[in-house]
């Protein structure tokens, strides 16, 4: 099988993570890839180390015909099985030919500009619902949980001393893109009803000086450490007391599965991805979105009883365990992408 990887990106963010564990669980199993990308060289350094070639260009170019010509001249040189288009912006460049297009779906927004693929794949149940309201064929949509890390890679506690946080403080932790939606106002407003607590917040967006100046209105910024992009997120989450997840509106819950992983303890907002997987005070705390109190008070709870916590963790752990290991998601990967190449005239089915 021959897989080319299609993408516009940005120097870090979640697609980007998610195309190279995928690269590096295809050239395990003997797939040649090329992956063409915008230069990035620290991206294209990692994967040409795993294998799979990188094809660096300056996206978007000055002129869209030039960059079509481009990228559709490496796709016939190469010849691929298939062609991953994996933002939304590409997926319209890409001309037919002897493989199958698939279109990685990373909102329902996207639907519309994969219409010149053969298929689409993504994390999320609602994304492949709204797809399939807007006309696509249900059984052209195949939803992929997030392709975690490799199980059993060792994990080291990031030192809070690194950071200026004391031994002795509660440390609470939360992995979100920096925008409005993800509730950190929120989580900036819990941490302000408490003493003693200290805040890491993994990530980067576009809110991130807004939500910067919010810390400071509201007197916490001396214990909020705003910890920028990580591309391992695990020292971090192995470090904390407590995981928490404020978003208003998310649809996939990766941060509360990565939480798991680590046997951390859990509180969600209760938005459609973290209300779908928490049970509450099982595998986690459930909270209101947006109610900053019921927050405050879950972190308080258990941040003091270190055996709720403990409990939390574990079924966590557990639950982790049961459906989201690498081991349980790359054969679903592998079995897709091998359909995909021993179909290429899915267009027309």
């Amino acid at each position: 099988m021959k897989v080319f990887h299609l993408l516009s990106g940005a120097p870090y963010g979640g697609v980007e993570r998610q195309l190279e564990r995928l690269a590096a669980l295809l050239e395990k199993d003997g797939t040649g890839q090329r992956v063409m990308m915008r230069t990035e060289p620290a991206r294209a350094q990692r994967l040409a180390a795993i294998g799979a070639v990188p094809i660096e260009m300056e996206f978007p170019g000055r002129f869209a015909f030039m960059d079509r010509r481009r990228i559709n001249a490496a796709i016939r040189k190469f010849a691929p099985d298939v062609v991953v288009s994996w933002t939304p912006d590409v997926a319209p460049m890409v001309e037919k030919g002897a493989f199958t297009h698939v279109g990685r779906l990373g909102s329902a927004a996207d639907c519309t500009a994969f219409l010149q693929c053969d298929r689409l794949f993504t994390p999320a149940q609602a994304r492949a619902d709204a797809a399939a309201s807007g006309g696509w064929p249900a059984e052209r949509i195949k939803v992929l949980p997030h392709l975690p890390r490799v199980d059993g890679e060792p994990v080291t506690p990031v030192s809070r001393k690194t950071y200026y946080t004391p031994p002795t403080a509660k440390l609470v932790v939360t992995s979100s893109r920096l925008t409005l939606d993800a509730g950190l106002d929120v989580l900036l407003d819990a941490i302000a009803r408490l003493s003693g607590h200290y805040l890491w917040i993994l990530g980067d967006g576009p809110d991130r000086a807004a939500l910067e100046q919010l810390a400071h209105e509201k007197g916490v910024k001396p214990r909020v450490r705003f910890m920028g992009w990580q591309d391992d997120v695990m020292p971090f989450l192995a470090a904390a007391d407590v995981f928490v997840s404020t978003s208003r509106k998310e649809d996939v819950a990766d941060a509360v599965v990565e939480a798991w992983s680590m046997g951390a303890a859990v509180i969600a907002a209760d938005s459609l991805g973290p209300g779908l997987l928490v049970r509450h005070q099982e595998n986690g705390m459930l909270v209101p979105v947006g109610d900053a109190v019921s927050t405050a008070e879950a972190i308080k709870w258990i941040c003091q009883d270190k055996a709720l916590a403990a409990k939390l963790g574990e079924a966590g752990r557990a639950s982790y365990a049961a459906s989201f290991t690498h081991a349980k998601i790359a054969p679903e990967y592998l079995a897709f992408f091998n359909s995909l190449a021993a179909s290429p005239t899915l267009a027309a089915s």
